[in-house]
């Protein structure tokens, strides 16, 4: 990760490998509250072991932890068997997956992960790594996760991506 700014708080994020650290950075940092926007689940990041075992100590370590994913496709994440949903299938609590229902909603383009500790990665296409990421950017974290909750209530639960049986 390069950076980029005076202080040194934003990173230039080139490439799959600094975006799987600047994510396992970001997840380990969090307290509590875990924000996603994702196409569908971002191949090669959020399909890492290290990003998986990252989510998965952050999910374990307090008990009113919470991720809170919005896909553009359910259906493709349920098809492709994708790694994270068997860990969100295994710790319902804390996992909540929605579906961007509203079409302006679906015609984003962006992505990002945010933190309530103000660590945020953001990349203005989601189908590519390339984006800044903050370690302490409690301002742009704090505007997306305020942007990420209207769209999240008009999103639909994606039910389907429970584990059955449960």
């Amino acid at each position: 990760m390069s950076t980029a700014g005076p202080s040194g708080d934003v990173l230039a994020i080139a490439d799959r490998e600094e975006a799987v650290e600047a994510t396992v950075t970001l997840v380990a940092g969090a307290r509590r509250r875990i924000r996603i926007l994702s196409r569908v689940l971002d191949p090669g990041l959020y399909d890492d072991p290290r990003v998986l075992e990252a989510l998965r100590v952050f999910a374990t370590s307090t008990t009113d932890a919470e991720v809170r994913l919005l896909v553009l496709d359910a259906t493709a994440i349920q098809r492709t068997h994708a790694p994270l949903l068997a860990l969100a299938q295994r710790l319902p609590s804390v996992f909540q997956f929605r579906e961007l229902a509203d079409p302006v909603d679906r015609a984003r383009a962006d992505a990002f992960v945010a933190t309530d500790n103000g660590g945020c990665y953001h990349r203005e296409f989601g189908h590519r790594f390339e984006g800044e990421a903050r370690l302490h950017g409690a301002g742009r974290a704090r505007q997306l996760c305020e942007a990420f909750d209207p769209v999240w209530e008009r999103s639909r639960p994606c039910n389907e991506l429970r584990a059955l049986g449960l």
